[in-house]
């Protein structure tokens, strides 16, 4: 849910928590969507018409200018629900950097299936941006100031026609997209889908940014970076309990059975293409095509769970979050570039959409479509694929030919020279 909070393209990066501070970023961030703080937010965003899918009442003539207070409720009482059931991953730089890469070589191009996700729901935090979201704004006084929004981590659930009645048979709620125009489109109540929040990053998590770059808009002023700190400074003291750690941005829903667009528009569903293939590359841990290794870290103990969910009930904070396990995901030692090329190219990471790893690899990560059951399609002749499908999998990018020879680069003309002796 964009409300504009944002950086300038300072080629600065975010500082993500360690992965032993994912759960309870994941239990904070319940607890803030929760808060009064974050329905406000919601309810400005919808009113400055920065949504992509939003809840109404099912009720006829009732336009959704006129219930934003409502459909914040809506949204944040299920992203409560949503990341009370998630688990959490901590998804590394290099297979960030991958990830980013092979979507803006080529989005998925596999029919979305809910059987790509690692966990019904989940909160993944990405350790370099994976996209932005970037708009020019005229100030009050005529400048015109551009805000920059780094995209860091992502919810998701199955979504579908549970959510329709979430608030009871007797209280129907109709969901709205945005068409190709803009205007507002009443979603199919049959429509099956993932769907995904995808959060920024607070001011105070991206050290380098200078005080004075404009971060938001407020009465027509630019908000700097200054500002924001120390306004964030403040909420997360009176607010200790209910302050969360990332900012909503943008919500998609990425219906199952359709597929990626060739070149997908920026914003949602751009960041959407590099999430997905996220949940690609954790699928791929077996044999050759094994790209990433996931370490499962138990941070929280079954008995300090168990004494935390207590301290939970008698508190009144709201139920236990998460199951105190971290999942760490990173490409395989096979598969990492040298550290300092990889920094070089995290350092370029903010939702580059272009391939940039070519100085490295001749070849970008690209996709092949792999069959699941060869016997099947060749000798039973299912070339159709009623009884079996044919997965995409992914693979990196990589340099071809024997170590200690010169790295073949694009460049002009070549010439030779004979020096007389």
């Amino acid at each position: 849910m964009s409300t504009g909070m944002a950086r300038q393209a300072y080629g600065t990066r975010w500082a993500p928590p360690q992965p032993a501070l994912l759960p309870t970023w994941l239990q904070r961030q319940e607890r803030f969507t929760r808060s009064n703080i974050c329905l406000e937010e919601l309810a400005m965003a919808i009113r400055q018409g920065g949504w992509s899918v939003l809840p109404v009442p099912d009720v006829p003539n009732l336009g959704a200018g006129d219930t934003a207070d409502w459909a914040a409720k809506v949204l944040a009482s299920q992203e409560s629900l949503r990341l009370e059931q998630a688990r959490t991953y901590s998804f590394g730089s290099n297979a960030t950097g991958m990830a980013v890469a092979a979507a803006a070589g080529s989005p998925p191009k596999e029919k979305i299936t809910a059987s790509r996700l690692p966990s019904p729901s989940g909160l993944i935090v990405f350790a370099d941006p994976i996209g932005h979201h970037s708009e020019p704004v005229m100030a009050a006084d005529g400048r015109v100031v551009e805000l920059h929004t780094p995209i860091v981590a992502a919810s998701w659930s199955l979504w579908g026609h549970e959510q329709m009645e979430h608030l009871g048979p007797e209280h129907p709620i109709a969901w709205l997209g945005r068409e190709d125009t803009g205007e507002p489109a009443r979603l199919p109540q049959t429509m099956q889908a993932i769907w995904v929040t995808f959060y920024s990053a607070r001011p105070g998590d991206i050290p380098d940014l200078p005080d004075e770059a404009p971060v938001a808009m407020m009465d027509g002023m630019p908000v700097t970076a200054a500002m924001a700190r120390a306004r964030d400074a403040v909420f997360s003291r009176q607010y200790t309990d209910v302050w969360g750690p990332l900012r909503w941005h943008d919500e998609a829903l990425l219906p199952i059975g359709e597929r990626f667009e060739e070149q997908p528009q920026p914003g949602a569903h751009d960041w959407a293409s590099v999430l997905y293939t996220a949940w690609q590359m954790m699928q791929q841990r077996t044999g050759v095509t094994q790209l990433v290794d996931i370490k499962r870290h138990n941070v929280l103990p079954p008995a300090a769970r168990k004494k935390a969910k207590a301290k939970a009930r008698q508190s009144g904070l709201g139920p236990a979050v998460g199951d105190g396990v971290v999942h760490v995901v990173d490409l395989t030692r096979a598969h990492r570039p040298a550290k300092a090329e990889a920094d070089r190219d995290a350092a370029a990471s903010d939702g580059r959409r272009k391939v940039e790893w070519k100085f490295r690899w001749k070849v970008p990560p690209y996709r092949r479509m792999t069959c699941m059951n060869p016997r099947l399609h060749h000798d039973m002749q299912d070339t159709e694929l009623k009884h079996h499908e044919h997965r995409e999998d992914l693979f990196p990018e990589v340099t071809k030919g024997p170590e200690g020879k010169p790295l073949r680069t694009e460049s002009g003309t070549t010439y030779t020279y004979e020096v007389s002796r």
